[in-house]
């Protein structure tokens, strides 16, 4: 039982551990950009929330046992949480972002690859409900973060000023969320690494896209509004970093697709109609629990076409019978080759029942067999000398 099942553990710990190998690649690139925008100050952020994550993963360990902390989701889940942060906020916080992720997103299932959520998106929503005036202290003086602009209908025009300082990250934000060239990057080197996991991110942009453009919180036109949805907030940072999460995508590229628009609606939604300045985290923990949900999706007409020229020629091999049990079988060819020579298998002689005439037998045959008498009995029987 033990050799069938340590081998399986085994594939997952390695692949969980590629996969999260390809995440700190994807946030190397957007802690430098957050590093050459806030200076130090993102390092300090960074540094308290993965320390964190990774003390409680590893007491968390020695209590419910358990030994895969070296497949680096700590660092990839300390870093991703410091990175939705502001640049004003205490280091305290990045150590109770690092803790709250692993504690009750990841240590209850056992591993990150059966953690139903994101842990980084849970500990933002945490945050907020708990510290939100630190949570949105973006602002400082008369720059305002886009999402405190599309709360009060204001835009950011179209001038090249404003977009070059979009892509740049130079509009107030959280440390990691505002350089789209950094997260572009990130999504680049996703495609070339997992492609399928490319899917549910381009549905969820599609979503949002067209949502902000059928609803446009700002008047210059319809094209700002969806640049500032796209670009404001988490939004793009989600949708790299979340929607692509492993543990929570569906199995299938139809349904990580209609799983990555639905979420992207869902996040839209809660956008235009919260009360919150950003609340993208809590549209992902919706879409995260209704995983399962689109997996039940009916296999489309490509798919099981699919299927069918994927299924092989499985031969059935014969079954390994035990020589005990062989030498027990009666030789079949034995009694073909008795059986043409005319002559019956003793073992195969048919016992007649009680009060039945076989084929062999003769009905006046029956009657003298039955009247037939041992000597030894007829005394008896005629009341002879040994009768009394």
């Amino acid at each position: 039982m033990t050799d069938t099942v340590t081998p399986k553990k085994s594939q997952d710990f390695l692949e969980i551990r590629r996969q999260m190998a390809d995440y700190a690649v994807m946030l190397g690139a957007v802690f430098a950009a957050a590093y050459f925008n806030y200076g130090i100050r993102v390092l300090l952020l960074v540094f308290c929330s993965v320390a964190a994550a990774a003390i409680c993963r590893k007491l968390g360990e020695k209590i419910l046992g358990g030994d895969e902390s070296s497949d680096f989701s700590s660092l990839v889940i300390g870093a991703t949480a410091a990175l939705l942060l502001p640049v004003t906020a205490p280091w305290w916080m990045a150590v109770c972002a690092g803790a709250f992720a692993v504690t009750v997103c990841v240590l209850p299932f056992g591993s990150v690859k059966k953690s139903p959520f994101v842990p980084a998106a849970a500990s933002v929503c945490f945050l907020t409900l708990c510290w939100s005036d630190k949570m949105f202290s973006y602002s400082s003086g008369n720059a305002l973060a886009l999402t405190k602009m599309l709360t009060q209908n204001i835009s950011v025009g179209r001038n090249s000023v404003a977009l070059l300082e979009l892509l740049t990250g130079s509009i107030p934000s959280a440390v990691g969320a505002g350089s789209i060239i950094a997260l572009a990057g990130a999504f680049l080197y996703l495609a070339l690494r997992q492609p399928k996991s490319c899917v549910p991110v381009i549905t969820f942009l599609s979503a949002v896209a067209i949502t902000a453009a059928l609803f446009p919180r700002v008047s210059t036109g319809r094209g700002v509004s969806v640049v500032m949805e796209l670009c404001s907030g988490m939004m793009l940072f989600s949708a790299v970093f979340f929607m692509s999460y492993p543990s929570v995508m569906p199995r299938r590229l139809v349904s990580r697709a209609a799983w990555g628009f639905a979420g992207g609606i869902i996040c839209m939604l809660i956008r235009l109609f919260g009360a919150m300045e950003e609340s993208v985290c809590f549209g992902i923990l919706i879409i995260d629990a209704m995983s399962e949900l689109f997996d039940r999706i009916p296999l489309t007409p490509w798919e099981k076409k699919r299927i069918r020229k994927s299924e092989p020629y499985v031969e059935i091999s014969p079954v390994a019978v035990p020589e005990e049990v062989l030498n027990e079988i009666p030789d079949i060819d034995e009694k073909k080759d008795t059986a043409e020579n005319g002559e019956q298998p003793k073992e195969e002689e048919a016992i007649p029942e009680s009060g039945e005439i076989t084929e062999q037998e003769s009905l006046g045959e029956v009657i003298a067999e039955e009247n037939t008498v041992n000597e030894t009995e007829a005394p008896f029987i005629t009341g002879g000398d040994g009768d009394e």
